[in-house]
């Protein structure tokens, strides 16, 4: 029994000898942390070789058991081979070398690309009407591969998607493929594609239905650039759409092909409209440098009767000039591009010693052809006018004009009131003759251009000019409103409003027949949504072209508002620096 205790004592000791030493050992050894790489590919073929990599995810974690690594490994072999066939190269080889060290777990990968597959043959059949569609030839120029050039499978799913795109635009409903095949010979590297398209008939516009409409559905009718029976194309839709939306009638638009009820290769187009607000008013302050302080009240009929005539009116009141205008809007044959125009309108002035009252009456034809917009215009004027003490003068006249500008710019994708680059032409003519119903004859034409060039995304070059000339036998009865002044935030920065211009005996300005103004800026993007700018503006006007040319430089912040471009400048005239730096705010578009 004694003995069979002390063996007993002797074991529990022995294993409490174990424990310690156990614990005197450390915990555990430090985790491997796995690393991965490769080399022999790079850009495009080295970002789908890591989207198709599994064994990336566990790199730079700790690294799981050396078999499971393995086994990784070994499948990112294939992962690398199935991640490169897109772009061409079926006869690639990889090298993978995995080691172990104390603290890492590495395994590399050492591509090698081998030769690269390229198209042999290219056969695609249009079954059906497509293949005579005008639109379908001009595809097949367009379409990006070619027989001798590397395979790309991005490619050929690109020529799919830009048949079944045609298809679709066209009116081709029952389209689809019959045969789709991509063949790759491993043996010389080539690959043959055979692709058949049976597009069936083009269908046609059938019946347009209107609903929930407010206006007559003949003027609705005005707006479709097609006919019942017309070969139907998506973008007439879309057109349809655009101008029905920009219209300002509706709430909301919905222009939608109804395919479901499609019969007889034709699709009736449905058309669901929501009302706006018939009135709209407006009131408002505000300020410009040329104006002064200011007050706008503004009512608008957005339709005065079904046939989509429309009233617009405003008052606005300012320490300068006060203007009061009314505008009845006849929608033309096209109402989204052509409109006739009735307008009265009421110019009080006082500023730099000029005290004018405008009378006018105007009767306007306007026509928009994509980038090109023309106006005919005939208007009767009568102005009360007095520069300085002189004695207060009354002139009328009857004044035909025409006007042509053209526009072609590219838009900030993000806010379309942004100019990237562009330029703005436009051409104005006006004149009238003493022998109807005006005070004397004159002629007078009047050209200018604005241009935006962005050198990168940060620095842009923006440039404007405008001359202007006058011929008339008697220049003393013009009333201001026709004569040619420079100056202000427009015009000339750094001075005032038409501060720039002939003058008479008490040193008033009083206009001239010849104008001339030109301005260079360059601005930098500092931050989202704002610019800085520094420029100098060139210009005067005078009796003759031999009038001395006012310079000016100065400084500019641009906030690029929802609205526009927001500018607040000071402007310094150079041949006059005694003048105080003259502010200037301006919001609108750049062209």
């Amino acid at each position: 029994m004694t003995a069979h205790k002390g063996l007993c004592l002797l074991v529990l000791l022995f294993g409490c000898l174990l424990a310690s030493a156990a614990n005197a050992q450390p915990q555990e050894q430090a985790e491997a942390v796995l690393e991965v790489s490769y080399s022999g590919v790079d850009g495009q073929l080295a970002s789908n070789v890591e989207s198709y990599l599994g064994i990336l995810e566990y790199s730079g974690q700790v690294a799981p058991s050396i078999f499971r690594v393995r086994f990784l490994a070994r499948r990112g072999e294939a992962e690398i081979k199935q991640a490169l066939r897109p772009f061409g190269y079926y006869h690639t080889e990889v090298e993978t070398d995995v080691r172990e060290t104390g603290d890492e777990v590495s395994v590399n990968y050492t591509i090698e690309l081998g030769q690269r597959t390229r198209v042999r043959t290219l056969d695609i059949i249009i079954d059906g009407s497509l293949a005579d569609d005008d639109a379908y030839q001009q595809l097949q120029k367009r379409f990006p591969v070619k027989i001798g050039e590397p395979l790309l499978h991005a490619d050929y799913e690109r020529i799919k998607s830009m048949l079944r795109n045609l298809a679709a635009e066209r009116g081709y409903y029952n389209a689809r493929f019959t045969e789709q095949k991509l063949q790759v010979e491993l043996s010389d590297a080539s690959a043959h594609i055979s692709l058949t398209y049976a597009s069936g008939e083009r269908f046609r516009f059938g019946e347009v239905t209107i609903c929930c409409n407010h206006l007559s559905s003949e003027f609705i009718e005005r707006y479709f650039q097609f006919e019942e029976g017309d070969l139907f194309h998506t973008r007439d839709l879309l057109d349809l759409q655009i101008a029905l939306a920009g219209s300002d009638y509706f709430e909301s638009v919905e222009v939608a092909p109804l395919w479901q009820e499609a019969k007889a290769e034709e699709v009736p187009v449905s058309i669901r409209v929501t009302a706006n607000q018939r009135d709209f008013y407006q009131i408002g302050p505000g300020y410009g440098t040329d104006t002064g302080a200011r007050l706008t009240l503004g009512f608008d009929r957005r339709w005065v009767n079904d046939r989509g005539h429309r009233l617009s009116s405003l008052l606005r009141l300012s320490q300068l000039q006060s203007t009061g205008f009314v505008d009845y809007i006849i929608p033309g044959k096209d109402p989204a591009r052509d409109q006739y125009s009735l307008s009265g309108e009421v110019i009080d002035r006082s500023y730099e010693e000029l005290d004018s009252t405008l009378y006018r009456a105007s009767v306007r034809d306007t026509r928009h052809y994509d980038t090109w917009q023309r106006s005919y215009q005939i208007s009767y004027l009568r102005e009360d006018f007095r520069f300085g003490t002189a004695t207060r003068e009354t002139s009328s006249f009857l004044v035909p004009s025409a006007e042509v500008s053209y526009v072609s710019s590219n838009l900030d994708p993000s806010n379309r009131n942004l100019v990237d680059s562009g330029f703005r032409l436009s051409a104005r003519l006006q004149g009238a003759s003493d022998s109807a119903l005006s005070s004397a004859s004159f002629v007078s034409l009047t050209l200018s251009g604005k241009a935006v060039y962005s050198l990168n995304e940060q620095w842009r070059l923006l440039a404007r000019a405008e001359l202007g000339g006058m011929n008339t036998d008697d220049f003393d009865e013009i009333s201001p409103s026709l004569r040619f002044f420079a100056g202000g935030d427009h015009s000339v920065r750094g001075y005032a409003y038409q501060q720039l211009g002939p003058t008479n005996a008490e040193g008033v300005v009083v206009g001239g027949r010849y104008l001339g103004v030109a301005s260079a800026e360059v601005d930098y993007l500092v931050a989202p949504n704002w610019r800085v700018a520094l420029f100098t503006d060139f210009g005067n006007s005078g009796m003759d072209w031999s009038m001395t040319w006012k310079q000016t430089y100065g400084i500019g912040v641009r906030w690029l508002s929802p609205i526009g471009p927001v500018r607040l400048d000071v402007a310094q005239a150079i041949d006059e620096p005694d003048k105080p730096w003259r502010l200037h705010l301006t919001i609108g578009p750049d062209l």
